[in-house]
């Protein structure tokens, strides 16, 4: 019997550990239990990051990249632009276009379609041909898409190809793949997604997509499976041995524009899981609440302010003193926000006197995100006037003993010189008393 109770007492202590380190992961994670290795949802009106899973660790990212290739072709080239299909692009044959029609070299596909066949169908010959159309060749293009990711500010994504995927029929002998994180997709995807092109082809909820090449008409499958379900007005999707699967999903629900990213889930049976991990972060997103960050009252910044030594004039002098909190400062709490926040001042105004016990406004930055917080100056005139008054009054004190040193060689001076005319007038004496 006791050894029952021992055994349960221990199954019991295992419980409690086990569903404590769940909660702790989940706590770090600030994600709803889901299959995928990374993820994020972030608000794309404010750019914040609403909640984060690994969402800074590189991986592969699959065909989620297109969007990145599809940004700089809706950039680079006119819409309804015929383009003739080059003998780069039809070296792929992955999920091609080529696979649904027999396509020559030179054959014509306007630039409408071919965005189509990239965004919904996700078509890795169409992805290289816009890198044909805009750069004549993959690799230029590539550069560009590099270019493209340091303008947006991000450093863990490298692009080798403009398709995403993990074999490269255009160059075998390159083994490298596309890297990137969640955060960066994110990133990239609401970038995208102001474009109103891309926005428009992904929001297609036709079924019956069609596009035409050379007078043919091609009908293509959409791979966004929640499209029209959950406020889901778009997505993009990426499947690869070593990447997973992969979805950006885009969402409005009660006027909020979110995007999903989740790399690395699964399969599974139907291929739905991913799509399943997305509706979830997205459910997440949308209920998530901020928390306090700073309260109203506390210390929140400090600022180096100037001053004359002697009040209106002198040698400029600093102080630093520190800003309270007028008002709560809240944000979503995550591994992405953690860590970097930051409260500025970053107005030109730095004067002591002006600013002392002023209302002011700061800078609160997040990754991708800011915000104006009002905050009060702590420096009261009375301490300044007591940093003046002893600066002016060891300034008064100085005055006054070059002064007094200045009087008494004035006075020397004075009394060397009425000696001298003293003498003189002697000495002229004496001369008159010997002539006589």
């Amino acid at each position: 019997m006791k050894n029952k109770s021992f055994s349960t007492f221990i199954l019991t202590i295992l419980l409690i550990v086990c569903t404590s380190l769940g909660s702790v992961s989940n706590g770090l994670s600030n994600m709803p239990n889901i299959i995928a290795e990374s993820a994020i949802v972030m608000d794309m009106d404010t750019g914040e990051v609403i909640a984060s899973k690994n969402a800074k660790v590189q991986r592969p990212v699959a065909s989620t990249i297109k969007l990145l290739t599809s940004l700089i072709f809706a950039e680079n080239i006119s819409r309804g632009d015929m383009i003739s299909f080059t003998e780069e692009s039809l070296k792929t044959t992955q999920t091609a276009l080529n696979n649904l029609k027999r396509i020559n070299v030179g054959d014509r596909i306007s630039s409408d379609d071919l965005m189509k066949a990239v965004m919904i169908y996700s078509a890795n010959d169409a992805a290289y041909l816009m890198s044909n159309a805009v750069s004549g060749n993959y690799k230029n293009f590539v550069n560009l898409m590099n270019e493209k990711v340091k303008s947006l500010g991000l450093e863990d994504t490298h692009v080798v190809n403009p398709c995403g995927l993990e074999s490269n029929a255009v160059d075998p002998y390159n083994k490298e793949i596309n890297i990137s994180t969640a955060y960066d997709i994110a990133v990239i995807a609401k970038e995208a997604y102001k474009n109103s092109w891309i926005r428009e082809t992904i929001s297609n909820e036709n079924s019956n997509v069609t596009i035409n090449i050379e007078g043919e008409n091609v009908p293509l499958k959409i791979r966004n499976k929640i499209l029209g379900q959950y406020g889901n007005v778009g997505g993009k999707t990426g499947n690869e041995v070593q990447a997973g699967h992969c979805f950006v999903g885009f969402f409005q629900r009660d006027n909020r524009n979110l995007v999903t990213v989740a790399l690395n889930s699964q399969y599974g049976l139907d291929g739905t899981n991913v799509f399943n991990d997305t509706k979830a972060i997205a459910d997440y997103g949308y209920s998530a609440k901020k928390e306090i960050f700073k309260k109203a009252g506390d210390e929140i910044a400090t600022i180096k302010l100037q001053y004359r030594k002697y009040g209106v004039f002198g040698p400029k002098k600093y102080i630093t003193v520190p800003v309270i909190a007028l008002e709560d400062i809240t944000y979503y709490k995550n591994d992405i926000n953690d860590g970097h926040e930051k409260i500025e001042y970053n107005n030109e105004n730095k004067s002591a006197w002006k600013l002392s016990g002023k209302n002011i406004e700061l800078n609160f930055t997040l990754p991708d995100y800011s915000s104006k917080v009002k905050g009060k100056v702590s420096l009261n005139k009375f301490k300044l006037l007591k940093i003046y008054m002893s600066s002016s009054f060891m300034f008064i004190i100085k005055v006054l003993v070059v002064l007094l040193v200045i009087a008494y060689f004035i006075r020397l001076r004075n009394l060397k010189r009425k000696r001298a005319r003293k003498n003189t007038r002697k000495i002229k004496k004496e001369d008159k008393l010997y002539e006589k």
